[in-house]
């Protein structure tokens, strides 16, 4: 007849087995049992859907957890003095791998402690962990009664064993430290992100309104239309001097009308900046007219004291058109 508890007991560890409820108990503890590629698929469940940063975190915030709990749960049965030995023996007979403690200063309060064969190790196949490293960080924490962190000092596979040291120490940055410094490194992740996409919009929508707000229009042979549409500023100014020459030159026109019919809040400075434009295209050998010159931006040049004696002008678009033909050598002719 199978017995209903089976217990035996590993150095100072008991375990037992209920078979009846289905429990198994590690020091009066509940228990589990998983196969070491149990916990791998788990990991890297939690790292394929967290991702690595995320996944990072909660691996260290687990481990030094558990590290107190550890602590607290032997706490007043195994303190510091076990370190030593009946420590190593609760790790060691719970398939943890071997552990030892090769420094250790009560005064500083630090540690090093070293790891050989770590399930974390047999996992990640010799990779640096992170759990475990922290796990041991919550255990002298809980021992030291104060917040302590850790740093992997070395990590190396040697005769085919995995051997990882790390150092304790004090330290003022706690777990929910680490929760919160995620937090806002994801959160300055997704701002910069906003930020990228929108400024790739922002330069898109720019070079369209660029390309829509000044468009060089072919009219007739060797003549070309330049309509100013809406309010100008410093940068449509020279970004309108930069196109006006570039089209004149590509398109080897002659001549050159700049359109101010669609013009809004014409002031001194944005018709010196129109002259330039005038002015530039003259040096390339070519003429410059100006057309669609309203009234009120009539009485506005004639007030400053802007010259335009040596540029032509004209009142409308078709007035302008028509000068440059006959300039061109043609003549409009009605059927």
């Amino acid at each position: 007849m199978t017995k209903p508890v089976v217990s035996f007991q590993v150095n100072d560890n008991i375990f037992e087995w209920n078979q009846e409820n289905g429990l198994f108990t590690f020091d009066g503890a509940s228990t589990l049992l998983f196969w070491d590629s149990a916990i791998e698929l788990f990991l890297k469940t939690i790292e394929e859907v967290s991702g690595k940063d995320v996944s990072q975190t909660v691996y260290q915030v687990t481990g030094y957890r558990m590290g107190s709990l550890v602590t607290s749960y032997y706490s007043g049965r195994k303190g510091i003095d076990h370190l030593y030995s009946e420590y190593s023996n609760i790790y060691r007979n719970a398939g943890w791998g071997n552990y030892e403690v090769i420094h250790l200063s009560l005064e500083d309060q630090t540690a090093v402690v070293r790891l050989t064969n770590s399930w974390e190790h047999r996992i990640l196949k010799g990779e640096k962990g992170s759990l475990l490293p922290s796990h041991w960080a919550g255990i002298f924490s809980g021992i030291f009664k104060r917040d302590m962190w850790y740093k992997v000092t070395s990590s190396s596979v040697t005769d085919e064993k995995l051997m990882e040291e790390i150092e304790i120490f004090p330290t003022s940055f706690t777990v929910t430290d680490n929760i919160h410094d995620l937090a806002r490194r994801k959160e300055r992740e997704s701002i910069q992100e906003l930020e990228n996409l929108v400024n790739n919009r922002t330069e898109e929508l720019s070079s369209m309104i660029k390309e829509l707000s000044t468009p060089v229009i072919p009219v007739l042979n060797d003549i070309l239309v330049i309509p100013l549409i809406g309010k100008f500023n410093e940068e449509r100014l020279a970004d309108l001097i930069e196109k006006a020459l570039y089209e004149l030159m590509r398109q080897k026109a002659r001549f050159m009308l700049i359109d101010m019919t669609g013009l809004k809040n014409v002031d001194d400075h944005i018709l010196e900046g129109i002259i330039q434009v005038i002015q530039a295209i003259k040096l390339l050998g070519a003429d410059g007219y100006l057309v669609g010159i309203s009234p009120d931006v009539t009485l506005q040049i004639v007030k400053s004291a802007i010259n335009l004696d040596d540029t032509k002008s004209f009142s409308s678009l078709q007035k302008g058109v028509e000068y440059a033909v006959k300039q061109n050598g043609y003549e409009l002719v009605k059927k």
